[in-house]
């Protein structure tokens, strides 16, 4: 049997990761958790392997979701999907910097995150 893609979902606004989190697990993927800060997703993340970062930028705490990429990028090589409400240059500049496998604008649709994982998986093999 096939091991599923393991996922960290990190997003602050609760609801939205509950929501995530389901609808990552209705694709058939393994939501390992959903954390809320960058802090939170640098240790989750070292501590569990993720093989993908669901990954918002604006974060509560005292990091965003780019500093938390980058920290993680430190010891771990994680293919990286950011998420933001914002549609501002200055951020989509940073958030390049860091070579994510896409960048999603939010309300994310589901539709667009499979075909994204599983081309992560393809090159993975």
């Amino acid at each position: 049997m096939e091991e599923k893609v393991k996922v960290l979902i990190v997003e602050d606004e609760v609801l939205i990761a509950q929501w995530l989190t389901a609808e990552m697990q209705d694709l058939g993927y393994n939501v390992l958790d959903f954390v809320t800060s960058g802090e939170e997703a640098i240790v989750i993340a070292k501590n569990q392997k993720p093989d993908v970062l669901l990954l918002d930028i604006n974060l509560s705490g005292y990091i965003d979701g780019i500093d938390a990429a980058e920290k993680i990028a430190e010891t771990l090589d994680i293919p990286i999907i950011f998420m933001t409400g914002y549609n501002e240059a200055k951020i989509f500049e940073r958030a390049q910097m860091m070579k994510p496998v896409a960048y999603l604008e939010k309300p994310i649709d589901m539709h667009n995150i499979k075909p994204i994982i599983e081309s992560i998986v393809e090159k993975k093999k």
